[in-house]
């Protein structure tokens, strides 16, 4: 297959002396006017098992080289794709953003086909796909949906729960309520939220992963990623954005009892992870037939603060298809 056009390779790598094996592109799906960034690790797409990661809202970045190199030594090249509307990705229609769309899953289904139809694109073999929080409801669908996902992770995953009183400090949790429940409480919170980002990247993702350890570190190892994670947040719209907070923090109809029994996948989280979120976790897991994975660290970025964890996982699962839904 033809190698997807190329941006700049060094934009990616903390340090200017080197070429980042991290590389991006801009492709355009189809004949639309649709373009999402894409990681292609190293480059071009390799005989190895594609590892396909969507992006969370507060995190549009790919993981790290460290990861993608230890991935790539294990037989898995990390493809990681940017979200419509997260950062550089051109955001969907407006018209898939009304309520009544965004309550019965239309609109994620939709970016779930989007998606479908950039790994078709790519040509990709069976995939390992892996969601990171707020994608999931798109995450679930694409592996619903497609014959090349054999095996789904759903990392930090919220399904039906409850979750909004694990957010410490106070502020925070109030903020992410105001989110949720009003249009113009979305626009107030969106907009400090962008603003902390915008002056001390560092110090907000440190206080929203301040419960988790393996978070922190992963931080502070990779700051240049979470500086740029604060850049590409100040391009989030407030429809892409309201959409994300509903479909992540609000019912969602497909999530009914007994959805993935006897398919595939696995919700993954850290033992760092709030009592709370844990409880919640295991009884919707159990209501909807699927098994939990806990890391020995993490929490937002459970995958990528336990990668010798989340790496035997997926070596477990390597190869296996997702069985037919019922």
């Amino acid at each position: 297959m033809a190698v997807p056009a190329r941006l700049s390779e060094a934009s990616m790598d903390t340090s200017p002396q080197v070429r980042s094996p991290r590389v991006e592109s801009m492709i355009s799906l189809g004949d639309s006017n649709i373009a999402l960034r894409v990681m292609i690790y190293r480059g071009y797409v390799s005989e190895l098992q594609p590892l396909v990661i969507l992006n969370s809202v507060e995190y549009p970045m790919p993981p790290s080289v460290a990861f993608c190199e230890q991935m790539w030594a294990n037989g898995f090249q990390v493809i990681f794709i940017e979200r419509p509307g997260f950062g550089s990705s051109a955001a969907m229609p407006r018209v898939l953003f009304t309520e009544e769309l965004i309550a019965k899953g239309a609109t994620a289904s939709t970016e779930a086909v989007l998606i479908q139809k950039l790994i078709t694109q790519l040509e990709l073999k069976p995939f390992i796909l892996l969601g990171m929080g707020s994608s999931n409801p798109v995450c679930y669908r694409l592996s619903l949906i497609s014959e090349r996902a054999a095996f789904a992770v759903f990392s930090n995953v919220v399904f039906n729960k409850d979750i909004l009183d694990v957010f410490r400090p106070k502020w925070l949790q109030q903020m992410f309520r105001q989110m949720v429940h009003s249009k113009a409480g979305l626009k107030i919170a969106s907009a400090g939220i962008k603003y902390r980002m915008r002056r001390k990247p560092l110090e907000f993702y440190r206080l929203l992963m301040h419960q988790s350890a393996g978070d922190v570190t992963y931080v502070d190892k990779n700051p240049a990623d979470f500086v740029a994670a604060g850049q590409l947040f100040q391009h989030i719209d407030h429809a892409t954005l309201d959409y994300d907070m509903r479909m992540s923090l609000k019912p969602d109809l497909i999530l009914k009892d007994g959805l993935f029994a006897g398919r595939n996948a696995i919700a993954f989280s850290g033992t760092e992870t709030p009592d709370h979120w844990r409880a919640q976790l295991d009884s919707e897991a159990a209501r909807l037939g699927i098994p939990v994975a806990y890391a020995p660290s993490g929490d937002f970025l459970a995958p990528y603060a336990s990668v010798d964890f989340f790496l035997s996982l997926i070596q477990k699962h390597a190869g296996l298809s997702l069985a037919p839904s019922s």
